[in-house]
């Protein structure tokens, strides 16, 4: 990090415009948070007594000499420890789909409350900003909008719409496209990225076959090179949904940006780890995904943890620990994602030493999971201090918004959060959010729609 002192800081950025955060278009305050114990998110070391000025939704400065906070809210940051803003890199907002993607009965659904339910909860832990991975476009794409618009409370909202894949392919529900010929594919794909303008392409590459699951085709080594080539060209990157190396090491080798999940159904060799690390490919963790579903037939009690009481609905909770439980046990699912876990424990380890950018990602659909994500790479071996940098400027990395996201330095996005234990200390301090602070914007935890606040006066 590299610290100025505050008039040359504050001189060399321009103060850049407030964000409309409210449906009342509300200013973003200037915010000064004061002798802080910073991490600010690149891996740099713990900086005692550091100063951050806020000035509209952009940080002015950073610095250990005395800022002046001339008209600017004072956040006394003693004792506290200032972090960037969480992210998610791998969620499905609830309320935008319904049934299994397993069987082909995923429908698409509106339903907005519990897609804002959802979001208000990933705010409350400290979760500024999530990347849909895959949802109803019509559902996931009027959220986004509404978020950069300021219209509602949430973080940012990265989405790729509906997933890419084959005909009869795994993920190929109504909301996908689906590519059987480069020809049509071409306009197809084109005419996606031109009217949705994802964030980042979500394609599939999965041939099932295990299992329950029978085989299913999936989409060709030259497609799939033509498609991610025409994305790059129009802007956008791409991520990729894998369950085998080789179709992975497949998928990097003919252009790919990111990966959705690591290969954890076994331990990943040598050079494909290399060559991940080689290429600089993000991989989004998601082990939370395979870990609560094999964990919640031997014992669904980690449901009764406060951050899921303060954030899920009630019904939820029950449905999660009763009717979802038995399908994942009767599907095999939990028995099969048991046998996965100490291999892919490895894989995250080995991945981590060998310098593959990891970015934490979940696969679910609140903001609970993304802390289990956290607590289960510390599980792997990788330290709390790490893990700071996994959960921020890496995710960052992933959707490629590190120029202006992911840390705290001067003239990135001002995402903050202020936490009341040294999150390299335990990983359990990440749990312990005091402020949190997005676009610029102190969040009102208290108004959130979230169980915790029931009762209390709410924002829409």
């Amino acid at each position: 990090m590299t610290f100025q002192q505050p008039s040359r800081a504050i001189a060399a950025v321009a103060v850049a415009l407030s964000v409309a955060f409210t449906t009342s278009a509300a200013r973003a305050d200037n915010i000064l948070i004061k002798n802080v114990t910073l991490y600010d998110g690149t891996g740099a070391a713990a900086v005692k007594g550091a100063n951050v000025l806020v000035k509209g939704d952009k940080i002015a400065a950073v610095s250990t000499g005395k800022i002046s906070a001339g008209g600017a809210k004072v956040i006394d940051g003693t004792g506290k420890f200032l972090i960037p803003g969480l992210w998610d890199s791998h969620v499905h907002i609830r309320g935008g789909q319904s049934g299994m993607v397993t069987q082909g009965e995923r429908q698409p659904i509106e339903d907005r409350e519990a897609g804002m339910s959802a979001l208000h909860s990933y705010l409350y832990l400290g979760v500024t900003s999530v990347y849909d991975s895959g949802n109803n476009p019509k559902f996931i794409y009027g959220l986004r909008a509404d978020e950069q618009a300021g219209k509602i409370v949430s973080p940012h909202i990265f989405a790729a719409g509906g997933t890419i894949s084959v005909p009869g392919g795994y993920g190929a529900g109504l909301t996908a496209l689906k590519i059987s010929n480069w020809e049509q594919g071409e306009k197809d794909l084109r005419a996606k990225i031109t009217s949705e303008k994802p964030d980042m392409l979500k394609f599939i590459l999965d041939r099932q076959g295990s299992g329950a699951n029978k085989a299913v085709p999936t989409m060709s080594e030259d497609i799939f090179k033509k498609a991610t080539g025409l994305a790059k060209s129009m802007g956008v990157r791409s991520t990729v949904h894998i369950s085998a190396e080789w179709d992975a090491e497949m998928a990097v080798n003919n252009g790919v940006s990111a990966l959705a999940h690591p290969v954890l159904r076994g331990v990943n060799n040598d050079s494909f780890i290399k060559l991940l690390a080689d290429k600089k490919i993000p991989v989004a963790t998601t082990m939370a995904v395979f870990f609560t579903i094999a964990r919640v037939a031997d014992d669904p009690s980690f449901f009764d943890e406060d951050m899921f009481k303060a954030t899920t609905p009630a019904d939820e909770l029950v449905k999660s620990k009763t009717e979802e439980r038995q399908r994942y046990i009767g599907s095999g699912m939990s028995a099969t994602f048991k046998l996965m876990q100490p291999y892919a424990m490895a894989t995250i380890k080995k991945m981590q030493e060998s310098g593959v950018i990891l970015s934490a990602g979940t696969d679910r659909t609140v903001g609970p999971m993304l802390h289990m994500e956290l607590e289960l790479l510390n599980q792997a071996g990788i330290k709390p201090v790490d893990i700071i940098k996994i959960a921020t400027l890496n995710s960052a990395i992933y959707l490629g918004r590190d120029k202006d996201m992911g840390s705290v330095e001067q003239g990135k996005v001002a995402d903050l959060l202020l936490l009341d234990a040294d999150p390299a200390a335990a990983v359990k301090n990440f749990r312990t959010v005091n402020t949190v602070i997005k676009s610029g914007k102190k969040i009102d935890r208290d108004a959130l729609d979230l169980p915790v606040n029931a009762g209390k006066k709410k924002k829409k």
